[in-house]
């Protein structure tokens, strides 16, 4: 959300961040004015959730699960339902002081997080306008509807009866930074938004100056993954660093402090790159290993870079799901990788084809033209203006 922000603010318009307080140096960093509303929250003990464990362990889930939710079992829509039910005790725990803060300062359009619900009652409190800003995974995320249908379910009733307001089920639009050849088609009220990379701040390294003498392969693991399952995530991302580190190339391990701490020793032959944001790094890369998330799967779309996923959840599932299925990658899930007799072989084989494959290559560069060809957020901020 944060180059949306940018292109509001650069537009004239007065601008605030709410959330926990947990995301204030995250939320400072970008040079946005913090709101802090509620509490701290930890996505890790909430993800240890007897009741979430399902969503950490699983193979494929249908293809078209978001928008076709009758395709999904019984015990999948339970799940999604119990993911719901996490993100309405979050939208509960900040909407007494987000609801303070909002009628003090009169805000003229709410802009949330496809799944921030604060967002919405908070705007329907206040009569005015919410945008539904969706993260970059393909389909509309709907946890807030019973079974992904059209009934609300009854946490997220309950959150507008709290504050008197009548219950919202759809927003006046949504911004979607998913290109449309990850999608599943165009929809009513979906604004396209061009993916803008905003990976944090940092310094550019001068080794990134040079060309690579061999192809840069980097792997990265994504900061949320590391919160959600802790020392769960190293042994799958240490496999990875050493199937690469196997190939003639120059592997860059795109990586925070906390998770390098828990790999311990690696190869001599891998560069570590703490903190480095990853729209620095992947332009001179010849391919990337990952987790699925859609910050890294769209960022390395964007620079035109051929990926190999490794996922463990749906939603990155389907994210790599749908990149793959534009011929700029290979995808496996978590459970089809501890199914492989050599689990590190088996990642070697798949990065060796996509450096291999020239298919790869320019399926890769296709995608970036399309993403390249959206609406920048300065194109999306006078569809803002209209609806507010």
């Amino acid at each position: 959300m944060v180059p949306l922000e940018w292109a509001v603010r650069s537009a004239g318009h007065e601008v605030r961040v709410a959330s926990a307080p947990s995301l204030t140096a995250a939320v400072t960093a970008s040079g946005l004015p913090m709101v802090e509303v509620g509490s701290a929250v930890s996505l890790g003990g909430s993800a240890r959730n007897r009741d979430l464990t399902a969503w950490h362990d699983h193979d494929r889930w249908p293809a078209r699960w978001p928008v076709e939710p009758g395709l999904l079992d019984d015990s999948r829509k339970r799940l999604l339902e119990a993911l719901g039910q996490r993100q309405f005790a979050m939208a509960g725990s900040m909407l007494d002081d987000l609801l303070a803060f909002a009628r003090h300062w009169r805000p003229d359009l709410v802009v949330h997080d496809a799944v921030s619900y604060a967002g919405p009652v908070v705007a329907a409190a206040l009569g005015v306008p919410n945008v539904s800003h969706l993260w970059g995974s393909p389909g509309l995320q709907k946890l807030e509807m019973k079974g992904f249908g059209d009934e609300p379910q009854d946490g997220y009733a309950a959150l507008f009866d709290r504050v008197g307001a009548d219950v919202r089920t759809r927003p006046a639009a949504w911004i979607d930074p998913c290109p449309p050849s990850m999608g599943f088609g165009p929809l009513p009220d979906v604004r396209q938004e061009r993916y803008v990379p905003y990976n944090g701040p940092g310094t550019m390294p001068s080794w990134l100056l040079d060309p690579p003498q061999r192809p840069r392969v980097c792997v990265t693991w994504g900061a949320t993954t590391a919160e959600l399952l802790g020392s769960a995530m190293t042994d799958l991302l240490r496999q990875a660093v050493e199937a690469v580190a196997g190939l003639p190339v120059e592997v860059v391990l795109a990586t925070t402090a906390d998770q390098r701490d828990l790999l311990g020793e690696l190869p001599p032959s891998v560069r570590t790159a703490v903190s480095l944001p990853l729209h620095l790094l992947l332009p001179g890369c010849a391919a990337v290993v990952h987790h699925g998330g859609a910050g890294t799967t769209l960022t390395a779309a964007g620079a035109g870079v051929p990926q190999v996923t490794v996922t463990r959840r749906p939603e990155p599932t389907l994210n790599a799901e749908r990149q793959a299925a534009t011929g700029a990658g290979i995808h496996l899930t978590y459970g089809e990788l501890a199914r492989e007799a050599d689990p590190v072989a088996a990642i070697r084989e798949r990065v060796a084809a996509v450096l291999a494959g020239a298919s790869y290559r320019d399926a890769a560069r296709k995608l970036a033209a399309e993403i390249a060809e959206q609406p920048a957020p300065a194109e999306v901020v006078a569809e803002l203006e209209k609806l507010a």
